[in-house]
């Protein structure tokens, strides 16, 4: 799918559907006109988007939504973002969909309904497809006020965070120094013995993903090598530098502490690593045993467990749910699934621009109307 406006084309390049990453190609005729994506990406390094060197990698942020935008060209760009169907409808509305809702890629509920990953999503997904969802757009199009109009359309959009986790699930990394007790932690965790345990170091030295439901959602933990400073072993190198990778990506870092040795310059090292707006934990493990050595920072939560005696493991569990998921939806929620977030966007964009709120309630009932669901 391509949309356009006069100064930016915005092509998709990857399959819409579920995927890990997701690719959205920009390109303008002319360098100035870069400015709109300028104003829309924020890198952490705070390089802009058109001054940055042409195959340069650049991550920040997409109006709140965590992207890598490389400049393939003098201007053109791609912005690789979460395989999940609102980041991409978010950037392709940015340029283009945002002056017609026929660039709104249909999405079948009962499509999104074969891709969930549990009964509870499952669950809410059938009440949107059974009424729910067009009855609330239905409504906004009854609307007797902007101000009525745009709150029932804020409210939609109020659970857009959540939507993406209906067929991804949220990523918690387990991430420490050799032998803190991860592996032990995600056993206990799984119930199984899913990751290899053995007192010396190095013993895990690729990502171990292990795929859970907590309270009706779908969780992906994964067990990193042990970071250290120095290793001589060069595949428990490659292991270590993976494992700060992965602190990029997570939704959620465990920062393993053993109780019998306390907080060290690797647990800085990986603290200093995570994203400001990656949400953490400490966990100091092997409780069982006496405590020796500093504690973890104050400013960071900590949950004591002891995977021997499985202390704590339910405690831990719950306060993951609890921080990644402070707020659930209920059957009678209506969520801006099958392509309404991008819908209610554009509408509210529209008004923005200064278009009447009885034309914007039309394009709202005819885009309706061109829904299969």
């Amino acid at each position: 799918m391509t949309t356009k406006q006069p100064d930016i084309t915005a092509s998709r390049l990857t399959a819409p559907g579920r995927g890990a990453v997701a690719s959205v190609h920009l390109s303008c005729s002319r360098i100035d006109h870069a400015t709109a994506i300028d104003h829309a990406f924020t890198a952490v390094n705070g390089m802009s988007a058109s001054s940055a060197p042409i195959d340069r990698i650049v991550f920040g942020s997409w109006r709140g939504e965590d992207v890598v935008v490389v400049r393939t060209a003098e201007t053109e760009w791609e912005v690789h973002c979460h395989g999940g169907e609102a980041a991409v409808t978010r950037i392709m509305a940015e340029f283009g969909s945002g002056t017609s809702l026929a660039a709104v890629p249909e999405s079948s509920l009962e499509r999104l309904l074969l891709q969930t990953r549990t009964t509870k999503t499952a669950r809410l997904v059938l009440a949107q497809s059974a009424g729910l969802l067009r009855n609330t757009l239905i409504t906004a199009a009854e609307a007797q006020t902007v101000a009525i109009f745009r709150q029932q359309l804020n409210d939609l959009l109020s659970w857009e965070w959540i939507i993406d986790h209906f067929v991804e699930s949220w990523r918690v990394v387990i991430a420490g120094p050799p032998n803190t007790g991860k592996s032990s932690l995600l056993n206990a965790i799984a119930g199984y013995e899913r990751s290899i345990v053995f007192n010396e170091p190095g013993t895990t030295r690729d990502a171990v993903r292990t795929e859970l439901v907590l309270n009706g959602w779908s969780f992906c933990f994964v067990d990193t090598a042990g970071i250290r400073q120095e290793s001589d072993d060069p595949i428990e190198v490659q292991g270590i530098a993976h494992a700060r990778d992965l602190l990029e990506t997570a939704d959620l870092v465990l920062i393993a502490v053993d109780n019998t040795v306390g907080w060290t310059n690797e647990h800085d090292d990986i603290l200093a690593r995570i994203p400001d707006q990656t949400l953490r934990g400490v966990v100091c493990c092997k409780e069982d045993l006496d405590r020796a050595g500093d504690l973890p920072p104050k400013s960071t939560a900590v949950i004591t467990t002891s995977a021997e005696q499985g202390v704590g493991i339910r405690q831990l569990t719950t306060w993951i749910t609890s921080q990644l998921i402070p707020e659930e939806p209920t059957p009678q929620t209506a969520l801006p699934l099958g392509g309404v977030a991008a819908c209610c966007h554009i509408l509210l964009e529209q008004l923005n621009r200064g278009e009447s709120l009885k034309s914007q309630q039309q394009n709202l009932l005819h885009w309706l109307q061109s829904q299969a669901w």
